[in-house]
């Protein structure tokens, strides 16, 4: 059953982008898999941070 929330539908088309991109610059010799999975843990970081309803102050 697919959602019709277009939430859902950005965030599966923004970690379909993702996961694409990360697989080409693995596959062109860009970065390694372990590159990638950093670079993949930083984002989820920054995306954590940028959905935190109650952001800690600086």
């Amino acid at each position: 059953m697919r959602s019709i929330d277009p939430r859902h539908t950005w965030s599966a088309g923004f970690a379909r982008t993702i996961a694409e991109e990360l697989r080409h610059g693995v596959a062109t010799g860009a970065v390694t898999w372990s590159e990638a999975d950093e670079l993949l843990n930083r984002l989820r970081t920054v995306i954590d941070q940028a959905l935190d309803v109650h952001p800690q102050p600086l």
